[in-house]
């Protein structure tokens, strides 16, 4: 690789695009401004990631200017621990607020540090937060070499000494184009006043020279800052062989100045100046209202809208729920098998399995001892054990472990919505009509017609309102339905429900209360001490039954518990005080165990202690309140089926609303997914309701996996809602609500279609004006919004009865 050193004269450097104002220095026949960004150059070309340079103009950032900073701060195992979201044996997971991230260059590149070193494993860039996810192996690469390594490459983790968050606004760039295009767009009218009221003001040749070279200096400003974000976007999709909305506005802003300077300097005009600023300054306006719209949207996801997680405090020798966000350092939790861990915690208990794929996508758990630290999101798997709040916990990190990509449903692609395919071929037609227009006027005579023409069709035509229709309209539709009580995992989950066609429901604990039953004993009822040990054993399953059972029994003082094993759809066994019990099916429990006589609209729960059978439990469901208005509301517009692990006792029961042929009784969570499958392969799309515990396999193959809880702590990640059991009654006009939602999208899409086609119609014949044209490009968007905002609302008002959250427990 060849370097040398020479005078600079003002070329680019290849890596940063700033000028090489004192010494060239080249490489590989590349110029650089400095050292820092030839090292960087030559790392990404050593790592074959040289298509950096490809995704965008000069993409990288200045190290010309850079410091050195000194990170051996994070040789503090403390304080480097603390950054940490999770940490195991092998693997971490961290996140940075990297202030450089600017383009999409910057997330092409962040994105593939694993080429950059073996030792890390995936990363992932919230453009808008201007974070990297990054996890990693610590035992390959320390937290120190990875903010060194990311440093070296110009992209300087922002590492708050004393743990807090960077207070800088994310808006300071586009509040200072805005004021500047504002102050241009201002002053130019102002010179251009008289020319407005068709004064001749060109008598006087010192004002007919200052005006409009006051104008062309104005324009500076515009085009080299308050524009820039438009060009390196549009030059960035042209150099990956596309054309983005950026292109025709790109094009647009490019002619109008080209061509103000010529009629400034060749006509002594004064040119189109305040038509260009003002385009630039409404272009910018609803940019950033766009970009607030988002980040609305984004911040409602993780604060207001997200389910209010509840969790079992111990309270003294009593166990009581709160919600997620009373929880505080020093606070004891009781955790249950398949419950997940809320916030970072140290172990009580003197050994937990704890299944971290919620976090890391590893299916293997991992086997923790006392006193060791258990990061948030891990799920338990095994006995309940107590846990001591070290941090307080995050719903908005917990929010964001429910929808990241690790745990979306791997048979379910998501499906590329409408926006999307018509945006793909938009632009393109845009900037063809425009050139064709240009045309038409040239060969007519009238190249000002033609000019005019040409920048009104880029500007006026905008995909901005078609982009807006799905995620605005959606997201407000997940705002309403999380205050109906039903919290809904992605804007393509709402879209996924609007087109279901079946609906197939769990029963114990779905259409029946898990808190609500009657239990009757059949057999030899034990004595206390073995009772003390079955409540036990009970205890420490999130089973509707086994909650049910739990609470119908005295209160025993718990026992010592080993060896604990949970069988979805048979039962759970464990070593209690040296006993072994088994509590579950009687095909688990004891096969050869006297048959006892089932009760009406009820379930058998055996008990087996070291062999020796003492009876079974009867159960006795309550159904929901209005079941039957229930299913006689879905009937008519979806097929129901029923899919339950117990045997056919409320057959009977159920066959007043559902077809005898639709009802499955003693279904496996295997055969429970088979059926989901079979409906999928008959071209149906499939909710399938369950307790979100037993049916999760059902709920990951469907097409919207839906959980119903009396309680939020019973959190899944393998559905897409969960609805809050008192509400399931809401469920049919739920399905309409989100089949309205969708048709608002549509009607998104009908309005913007609308616009661009009135709007191109007197744009062709240059009956516009660039800055009519930029004063309808955001007011487009804005409608969009309006009408998903109002919508919404009203169809919140139609269908939907909301409740607060704080009853929700």
């Amino acid at each position: 690789m060849s370097t040398s050193t020479a005078k600079s004269q003002h070329l680019e450097c290849h890596h940063c695009g700033e000028q090489c104002d004192q010494e060239l220095i080249k490489s590989n026949d590349q110029n650089f401004c400095c050292e820092g960004c030839r090292m960087v150059y030559e790392i990404l070309l050593e790592n074959d990631l040289d298509n950096f340079y490809c995704v965008a103009e000069s993409p990288g950032v200045s190290s010309k200017k850079k410091k050195s900073e000194n990170f051996e701060f994070l040789k503090d195992e403390a304080f480097a621990n603390s950054l940490l979201d999770f940490q195991n044996e092998e693997i971490s997971k961290v996140r940075f607020y990297i202030p450089a991230i600017h383009c999409s260059a910057c997330i092409w590149l962040l994105e593939k540090l694993y080429k950059l070193h073996a030792g890390i494993i995936s990363s992932r860039v919230d453009f808008n937060k201007k974070t990297v996810i990054i996890s990693f192996n610590h035992l390959e690469i320390s937290l120190l070499e990875l903010v060194k390594m990311l440093d070296s490459i110009a992209y300087t983790p922002d590492i708050q000494l004393d743990n807090k968050t960077s207070n800088s606004s994310p808006y300071r760039r586009i509040w200072l184009q805005i004021g500047i295009a504002g102050f241009v767009f201002g002053n130019s009218m102002l010179f251009s006043l008289p020319e407005y009221f068709g004064l001749n003001i060109f008598n006087d040749d010192i004002i007919s020279k200052i005006f409009p070279f006051l104008n062309a200096l104005l324009a500076l400003p515009i085009v080299f800052f308050s524009a820039q974000d438009y060009f390196k976007s549009a030059w960035g999709a042209i150099k990956q062989s596309q054309i983005n909305m950026d292109v025709p506005i790109s094009l647009g802003i490019i002619t109008l100045f080209t061509y103000s300077y010529y009629i400034i300097f060749y006509q002594s005009g004064l040119g189109y100046i305040d038509s260009l600023s003002g385009l630039v300054f409404f272009l910018l306006l609803g940019k950033y209202y766009q970009q607030k719209t988002f980040d609305h949207l984004r911040f409602d996801r993780d604060i207001q809208s997200f389910f209010p997680l509840s969790v079992t405090k111990i309270n003294g020798q009593h166990e009581e729920q709160v919600l997620l966000n009373s929880i505080i350092p020093s606070d004891i939790l009781k955790i249950r098998n398949e419950e997940i861990i809320p916030a970072d915690s140290l172990l009580i208990s003197d050994e937990a399995s704890i299944d971290y794929s919620f976090v890391t996508g590893e299916s293997l758990p991992e086997i923790k001892q006392k006193e060791e630290l258990l990061y948030a999101g891990g799920r338990l798997k095994g006995a309940s054990i107590l846990v001591q709040v070290k941090k307080s916990p995050s719903q908005s990190y917990l929010a964001q472990l429910w929808d990241d990509e690790s745990i979306q449903k791997g048979a379910k692609a998501q499906v590329q919505s409408t926006a999307d395919k018509i945006s793909k071929y938009f632009t393109s037609v845009v900037v063809a009509i425009a050139f064709i227009s240009l045309a038409s006027w040239i060969y007519l005579g009238d190249f000002e017609s033609g000019i005019r023409a040409f920048t009104t069709v880029l500007i006026v035509a905008c995909p901005c309102a078609l982009a807006l229709a799905t995620p605005v309209t959606l997201g407000y539709a997940m705002r309403v339905l999380s205050k109906a009580g039903f919290f809904v995992k992605s804007t393509q989950s709402v879209e996924d429900l609007s087109k279901i066609d079946a609906i197939v429901f769990d029963k114990t604990g779905t259409l029946t209360y898990s808190d609500k039953a009657e239990v009757v004993f059949d057999g030899n009822m034990p004595e206390h001490k073995v009772l003390a040990a079955v409540k036990t054993l009970f205890n420490q399953s999130k089973h509707p039954l086994s909650q049910i059972i739990c609470n119908w029994l005295p209160y025993y003082p718990s026992q010592q518990i080993e060896d604990y094993k949970e069988i979805s759809g048979q039962g759970i066994s464990a070593k209690v005080n040296g006993q072994i019990i088994k509590l579950g099916k009687k095909q688990f429990v004891d096969n050869q165990a006297t048959d006892f006589d089932r009760k009406a609209n009820s379930s058998q729960v055996f008990i087996n202690v070291d062999g020796l059978t003492y009876g079974c439990f009867n159960v006795k469901h309550v159904f929901r309140e209005n079941i039957g208005n229930l299913f006689n509301s879905l009937k008519t517009d979806y097929k129901l089926n029923l899919l339950s692990g117990d045997q056919a006792a409320e057959k009977e029961y159920l066959s007043q609303w559902l077809a005898e042929e639709s009802m499955h009784f003693e279904q496996l969570p295997g055969d429970k997914k088979e059926f989901i499958t079979k409906w999928q392969n008959a071209q149906q799309k499939v909710l399938m309701a369950g307790d979100g515990l037993n049916d999760s396999a059902a709920l990951r193959k469907s097409d919207f996996g839906l959980a119903i809880t009396e309680s939020t702590r019973q959190f899944s990640p393998a559905c897409d809602g969960i609805l809050l059991g008192e509400n399931l009654k809401q469920l049919p006009h739920i399905m309409k609500f989100s089949k309205a939602s969708f048709k608002l999208v549509i009607a998104g899409f009908i309005l913007s279609f609308f616009y661009n086609v009135v709007g191109l119609s007197f744009a062709i014949q240059a009956l516009l004006s660039p800055v009519i044209a930029a004063i309808l490009m955001p007011i487009s968007s804005f409608s969009v919004v309006l009408l998903a905002t109002l919508g919404t609302r009203y169809l919140a008002g139609k269908y939907l009865t909301t409740t607060e959250k704080s009853n929700n427990l």
